[in-house]
This record gives C-alpha cells, sequence and structure tokens, in this order.
C-alpha cells in the first residue's frame, strides 16, 4: 500500500506541471486567433484612416511618387496598390494641385490602470497557467518535505528535474515554433521558481549542498534566468523576479541562517540589476528595490543578524550607486535607491538590542558611501548623508536604551566600544573623504567632509558618552586641541593655492571646535559669554581671508545668543542668584557692536550685525530696567504693573528691531514680519493689563509720590512714545492706527499723572475727587484740544482736527454738566464768560492759521 502512495503522489507531482503544459498548448491556438483577428481590426482601421486622407484631396499622385522616389530596400514590403495610384505612375499630372493631406489622428495614450486591465483581459489565462506551474513546483517541494514521502535525495532530484523540464520545455517550444509566447515564457519561469525552491531547499532543509555550493547554484539560475528573459520576454523576468523573492517564504522551514538568506537576496539584485543594463523597466526597478528591502526588513535584528544586516546593505549601496543604465534614468532612480537604503541603514542602528550592540559592524556603510562613484556626480550630497543618517540612528538608539528624549547616555560598559568605533569613525571618514578631495581638488564638498566631518563625530561622542547637563573638561580640553589644529591646517592651507578650497572649512570647523568647547565645559552666563566672543573673530577671520561663508556661521552664532538672552530668564533652571548678571547683556551687545564696526559700512554682514545689536541693546535696557526696578532681582514671577510695564516696552522695542532686521534680509523676510507682529501683540496684551488689570484708579499699589517721575511715567508715558515710533513703520501696522493709539494712551497717562498730582499714590477713584482736580481736568483737557484744532489748521490735517473738535465737545459738555453745577451768582456768569470768550478767541485764531 506504501509503494501505490508514493506511486500516486509521485505521479500526481508529475502530472500537475504536464497538465499545466497541455492546458498551455491548449489555450495557446485560442490566443493566436485572438491576436490575428486584432492584428487585421488594426490593418483595416489603418487603412479606412488613408482612404479618408487621399478623398479629401488629389493626394494619390503625390503617395505614388513619394513610394516610387524610395529605393527598393526602403519601400514598403506590402503597400496596397490603388487604381487611381496606378494611373498617376503612368500619366502624372503635370502641375498636380497643391493639397495637404490630412495627417491620420494620433493613437490616444492609454493609462497605466487601462493599459493593465487591457493586459489582464488578453493574458489572464498566461498568466494564471504560469502562476499555476509555479505554485505547483514549490508545493511539490513543501509537500515533500513536510510528509516525508520519499528521501531527501529523491526529492531534491525530483524538484531539480521538474525545473529543468519546464525550461527544457519552454526552450524546444520556442525553436519549434521559431518565436517567442508568453506561453513559453511562463512554462520557463515556472522552471526557475521550481529551481529556486528545490535549491533553497537542498540548502536550509535536506543539507544536500553546503551554503557556499548553493548560493554558486543559485546564482548561475538567477543569471540564466534573466538571460533567458531577454528572448522569452518580460513575463520571465517578472516571475524570476518576484518569484525568486517570494520563494523562500513558500518553501518554509526555520533552517538556515540570516546570513544565507540575505545572500541569496542579494544575489537575486545582483542578477535584475544586470539584465536591467540591457533592458530597463521601472516596474522592474521597483520590484528589485522592493524586494532587496523586503528582505532586510524580514531578517530581523538580533544579534546574530547585524552583521548580516550591515554587510547587506552596504553591498546593496554598492549595487545601486554602481549600475550604469540608461543615464537619462538612472540619476533620479539611483537617488531613490539609495536614500531608501540610507534610511534603512538608520533604523537598522536604532533597531539593533540595546543589550548586545554590535558597534563595528556599523562602519561598514562609511567607506562604501564615500568611495562610491555615485558620491562624485548629481548625488553629491550621499556622503554628508551618510554620516548624519548614522549620527541619527545612533542618538535614536541611545534615546531608546535611556528611556528619554533628552537622555542620551548609553550604558557604562559600552563607553569603551562606542569610543573606539567613533575613532574609526573618524579616521575612515577622514581618510576616505581625503582621497576623494585628492582626486576632485576644487570641489569644496570633499573639503567640507574631511574638516567637519571629525567635530560630527566628536560631537556624537559627547552627547552619548557624558550624562546630559554635565560638564566635561577633558572633552573640552579635546575639542580645544581639535580647534587649534583647525587653525593651524588653515593656516597651512593658505599657502598651498591647490587647496585653497579647505580654507573656508577649515575655519569653519575650528569655530565649530571652539563652540564645542565651551559648550562642553561653561555652563549659563559664562557660555553666553563665550559664545558672543565669536561675533568679532568670525568678522574679522572673513575679511582676512575674503571668505564670506563665514558668514552663515555668524548668522547662526547670532541666532543661538539672541535666543538665550531672549528665552532664558523665563526658565525654571535658571536662579537669580548665580546666572544673568548685566555682564552678560552688556558683554553680548559689546560684542555685537564691535563687530558691526569691524564689518565696515559697506559689509553685506553689516545690516545683519546691526539688527542683532539693537536687538541686543534692547534686551540690554530692558534686564537693567528690571534690574533697578527689583533691587538687583531679574527673575521676578510676579506680573505686577512694574512687570507690565517693562514687557509692553521691551516687546514692543524688540518687534520694531525684526522690522528693521526684515528690511535687511533677503530670505527671511517673511519670518521676521511674522516675529515682529507676535511681538506687537504680546506688548498690546501687556499694555492692556496694565490698563485694565492694574490701573491705579481702581487698583492700590506703589505708585510714587513724586509728579510725574514715578511708576505711571514707565507704565503709561512710555508707550505713547512706543506708538509714535511704531507708527514710523508702515509694514508692522497702518500709521493711523499707531497714531490713534499713541494719542489715546497720551489722554489716559495725562489724566493719570493729574490724578497723582492731587491725591499722590492714594489714586483709586473711591477716594473721591476733588474740585480742583476737577477743574485741572478741564483745563489741560482745553489746552490739549485748542493744540490740536490749531496744530491741525496750520499742517492741514483734517483727522487731527476732529479729534480736536471732539476733545473740545468733551471738555465743553464737562464744564457745562459738571464744573459749573455747582456755581451761583457771580462765579457762574464769570465761569459762561470766561468759557465763552474763550471760546471766540479759539475761532479768531484758527480762521487766522487757515489763511496763513
Amino acid at each position: 500500500m506504501e509503494f501505490i502512495f508514493i506511486i500516486l503522489v509521485a505521479g500526481a507531482a508529475l502530472l500537475v506541471p504536464v497538465g499545466s503544459l497541455l492546458g498551455f498548448l491548449a489555450f495557446r491556438q485560442r490566443d493566436r486567433q485572438a491576436s490575428r483577428v486584432e492584428a487585421l481590426s488594426r490593418e483595416v482601421a489603418t487603412l479606412r484612416q488613408e482612404l479618408a486622407a487621399l478623398k479629401s484631396g488629389n493626394a494619390f499622385g503625390e503617395f505614388a511618387q513619394a513610394t516610387a522616389d524610395l529605393a527598393p530596400e526602403q519601400a514598403p514590403a506590402a503597400a496596397p496598390v490603388y487604381p487611381a495610384q496606378a494611373e498617376s505612375q503612368v500619366v502624372p499630372e503635370e502641375n498636380p494641385p497643391q493639397a495637404t493631406p490630412t495627417p491620420p489622428p494620433q493613437p490616444r495614450q492609454l493609462s497605466l490602470e487601462t493599459r493593465l486591465i487591457n493586459a489582464l483581459k488578453a493574458n489572464w489565462m498566461v498568466w494564471l497557467g504560469g502562476l499555476s506551474v509555479s505554485l505547483a513546483g514549490i508545493f511539490m517541494v513543501s509537500h515533500s518535505i513536510s510528509a516525508g514521502l520519499i528521501g531527501p535525495v529523491q526529492q531534491f532530484a525530483l524538484a531539480l528535474l521538474s525545473g529543468l523540464a519546464l525550461h527544457a520545455g519552454a526552450e524546444y517550444l520556442r525553436r519549434r515554433h521559431t518565436g517567442t509566447d508568453q506561453v513559453f515564457a511562463a512554462l520557463a519561469g515556472g522552471g526557475s521558481i521550481t529551481l529556486y525552491a528545490a535549491l533553497l531547499a537542498g540548502v536550509r532543509h535536506y543539507e544536500l549542498i553546503g551554503p557556499v555550493t548553493g548560493l554558486i547554484l543559485l546564482a548561475v539560475v538567477s543569471l540564466a534566468t534573466m538571460a533567458l528573459a531577454l528572448v522569452h520576454g518580460p513575463l520571465l523576468a517578472v516571475m524570476g523576479l518576484f518569484g525568486a523573492y517570494v520563494v523562500p517564504l513558500l518553501v518554509g522551514g526555520e533552517g538556515g541562517s540570516v546570513l544565507f538568506v540575505l545572500s541569496y537576496s542579494f544575489l537575486i539584485t545582483l542578477s535584475s540589476m544586470l539584465l536591467m543594463r540591457r533592458v530597463y523597466r521601472d516596474w522592474l526597478w521597483y520590484g528589485t528595490l522592493l524586494g532587496a528591502l523586503g528582505w532586510w526588513l524580514l531578517a530581523g535584528m538580533g544579534s546574530a543578524a547585524m552583521l548580516a544586516t550591515a554587510g547587506y546593505l552596504s553591498a546593496l549601496f554598492v549595487l545601486f550607486s554602481m549600475w550604469l543604465g540608461d543615464v537619462s534614468l538612472s540619476g533620479e532612480r539611483r537617488r531613490e535607491a539609495l536614500i531608501a537604503l540610507l534610511a534603512a541603514w538608520a533604523v537598522s542602528i536604532y533597531q539593533q538590542p540595546a543589550s548586545e550592540p554590535l558597534f563595528l559592524a556599523w562602519l561598514f556603510m562609511l567607506p562604501v558611501a564615500i568611495l562610491a562613484p555615485a558620491g562624485r556626480g548629481v548625488l553629491w550630497y550621499l556622503p554628508w548623508a551618510t554620516v548624519l543618517v548614522t549620527v541619527a540612528g545612533w542618538l535614536g538608539f541611545a534615546a531608546k536604551g535611556s528611556g528619554a528624549i533628552l537622555r542620551l547616555t548609553l550604558a557604562e560598559e559600552q563607553h569603551g566600544i562606542f569610543l573606539t568605533y567613533l575613532m574609526l569613525a573618524a579616521v575612515i571618514t577622514l581618510m576616505s573623504g581625503l582621497w576623494q578631495w585628492r582626486q576632485q581638488l576644487q570641489l569644496r564638498r570633499w573639503a567640507s567632509l574631511v574638516m567637519l566631518a571629525p567635530v560630527i563625530w566628536l560631537l556624537l561622542g559627547w552627547l552619548l558618552l557624558v550624562p546630559a547637563g554635565e560638564a566635561s573638561g577633558a572633552w573640552a580640553l579635546v575639542s580645544l586641541f581639535a580647534g587649534g589644529v583647525y587653525g593651524a591646517l588653515a593656516w597651512r592651507l593658505e599657502q598651498r593655492s591647490e587647496w585653497r578650497a579647505g580654507l573656508v572649512w577649515a575655519l569653519l570647523a575650528a569655530h565649530a571646535s571652539y563652540s564645542l568647547a565651551v559648550v562642553m565645559w561653561l555652563q549659563e552666563a559664562s557660555l553666553t559669554l563665550a559664545l558672543a566672543a565669536q561675533f568679532v573673530s568670525l568678522v574679522w577671520l572673513a575679511r582676512r581671508y575674503q571668505a564670506s561663508e563665514l558668514y552663515w556661521l555668524l548668522k547662526l552664532v547670532l541666532a543661538v545668543v539672541v535666543a538665550r538672552l531672549t528665552f532664558n530668564p523665563w526658565l525654571d533652571n535658571y536662579q537669580a542668584a548665580s546666572h544673568w548678571t548685566l555682564l552678560t547683556y552688556v558683554g553680548a551687545a559689546g560684542f555685537a557692536v564691535a563687530a558691526t564696526w569691524l564689518a565696515g559700512r559697506s559689509g553685506a554682514i553689516r545690516p545683519w550685525l546691526e539688527g542683532a545689536s539693537l536687538h541686543l541693546v534692547v534686551l540690554f535696557m530692558g534686564v537693567a530696567l528690571r534690574f533697578a526696578l527689583y533691587d538687583g532681582d531679574i527673575f521676578v514671577r510676579d506680573y505686577s504693573l512694574t512687570e507690565a510695564a517693562i514687557n509692553t516696552l521691551l516687546w514692543g522695542s524688540v518687534s520694531v528691531v525684526y522690522v528693521i532686521r526684515a528690511r535687511a534680509s533677503e530670505t527671511l523676510v517673511w519670518l521676521y514680519r511674522l516675529f515682529a507682529w507676535i511681538l506687537l501683540a504680546m506688548a498690546g496684551l501687556s499694555y492692556l493689563v496694565a490698563v485694565v488689570v492694574h490701573n491705579p484708579w481702581w487698583t492700590s499699589g506703589v505708585i510714587g509720590e513724586t509728579p510725574v517721575f514715578n511708576l505711571l511715567l514707565l507704565a503709561y508715558g512710555a508707550p505713547v512714545l512706543l506708538a509714535l515710533v511704531i507708527s514710523r513703520y508702515r509694514e508692522l501696522v497702518p500709521r493711523h492706527w499707531a497714531l490713534a493709539v499713541a494719542g489715546a494712551a497720551f489722554l489716559l497717562f495725562t489724566a493719570l499723572e493729574i490724578r497723582q498730582i492731587w491725591q499722590g499714590s492714594a489714586m483709586p477713584l473711591q477716594f473721591g475727587v476733588g474740585e480742583g482736580e476737577l477743574y485741572t481736568y478741564s483745563v489741560v483737557g482745553m489746552l490739549y484740544a485748542v493744540a490740536a484744532i490749531l496744530w491741525s489748521a496750520r499742517n492741514h490735517s483734517l483727522m487731527l482736527h476732529k479729534v480736536g473738535m471732539a476733545l473740545l465737545g468733551v471738555v465743553i459738555a464737562k464744564i457745562f454738566l459738571v464744573d459749573m453745577s455747582g456755581l451761583q451768582g457771580l462765579w457762574r456768569v464769570a465761569a459762561f464768560m470766561g468759557l465763552g470768550l474763550a471760546l471766540l478767541g479759539l475761532a479768531w485764531v484758527y480762521r487766522r492759521s487757515r489763511k496763513l
């Protein structure tokens, strides 16, 4: 019974491909007839178009003449001969009418979806048959493995013979019918997939052949499949490529190593790339890339897989970067593939086990990416991209291991090996970049890599090996030493004209090393001063060496210093006892002013320095004011009237500074204006707090007994001047809006000062208003109204005239309704007489001023 069962299984395994082959042959005749009918339909449509074009004019003679002028080998092979055409050849017209034949309509371009649907309708039986043959070969291998029906040698031999038989059948049919067909390609594709499955099973399950021998045989099958695809057509390439990537999943099993699987995937990718050197298709390119990256995802990131993964991604990078296909397509496609591989590289570093990382394996990509030919052409940014994605991967790995984004410290037992990794990475990057720089001395990108990449590795080491927030003198000394080396190197490069492209980058690296040193060693105020000191040195070096590229670093340092001095007083981790003294702001502003003077009047960086200097001076004035009002404590958290007044002036002034910087900028105008509007809105809100919440009319506070020169002058008088200044910058707010705010703020300030003169610090309205205070409001209001009316008449300002008249009306109404309500007898007569004479005098003066 067992013998009969074995015979049945073997027969079924053989009948499946044979039955599929017979089915394909049965459908083949029908497919051929359909193709002939379709060809005849197209020919009839073409003849109809030509006939319509010929009927539009006497073009038969022209067609015949053009045909007769052709050489015999150029004449159409089976051109139809019309009667009129024959006549025109025998008796041509002497003066044929010049008629322009109507060009035949161009065929409509079909969309990709439509073409796929049409192809599916025409070839669905062939595709389904090829899939059946492929699955039959795979299932034959997998079922024989799981069932154990026959011995390993017999199973392996049966699978190999089936694959070879399918290839032999496809080749026989192609030679027999003297031409290729999709049916033959499907048979060959099924044979290749069966061979893939057999060889994989022979290595991973049967262990009849070794991994090296298996890889060699798989390479032979892959290369042969892609070579046959040039003969059988794209269907074999599709089946061979995608089938090869999917076969290991369908065969299944737990055997085999990650190294073997990734080596197999690389061989398939190599075969596909070799095919695309002859015949390029987008779908073949993307299919190869997805298959290669798919096996990278399936390989995992266990401790045993990291080395294989690093080598696999590096080998793929070499393969895709050195592909020499169609130049018009290779640049864009290679960019997509190489960027995807770099992203996979960063993800692999991030995903490695935190307990058992394999540090040195992640050095493979650095020389590969730097020395690859792709980095010397349009993909010049790949070396730098490799360094940056490697750094990003390590930062993510450290954050994952520490469990916090801002804590990027590796485990202590990993410090030694990671330090070795950093030194090797710096040496590899330096030597590889130097090799490329010697080949292309005129290109600055290699100089930038040679000079700045070691600084990047130094920064990465400090971030991952030193606990956050701790000063490290040893790392700072190393960084300072590196800065000195870069400075000496810059002096030497100046004397060598052929290496002068690296001068600017050496200076940038020197300043970057200095900045790292002060960040590693100093903290808070001293750090800010140390950074600000570079204002002067960068401007001097830029002018000394005519290196305008240094201004980019100067702008960065300016932004860092200004941001620290602007926002850090509001951070909770700064204490007033030890940080942010006046010396910090004075020093930073002094360095900015000195750099502005050193830049010269015609320097391109001068507008930036002027804006930064003005910003820092405003910040210094605000801090000095807070220092004086709070007895040295500039970190008071209570938002009192004093704080509201300081913030109103500070934010409003800085908004004006950003408008000035927007005028000087060429690329960041929109950003500076956005900051200016935000700061102006903050200043307006702070002023509203002072007017509504902390107004002395209904709150008690320490205003001061001195008339005019008290807290009211700062909180309500200074915003008047600020609004007048803002009115000169129309891009910030419309001019009439600013003037209206200034006028209203001035009237409020006057009213509050009158109240303070009569009441002192006890200004709340609940204490009542005396007669003297009431008359003072009227007199001062009358004077303001008269001044406004007269000034409007002299300057022909209709708006100011309306404001003066409105104020005059309010004052008159107050006088009638309030001031004179308690007067009797002669006092009332005198009051009305005085008011009338004042109005008449005002009218006479106003008329005279308008005539001038």
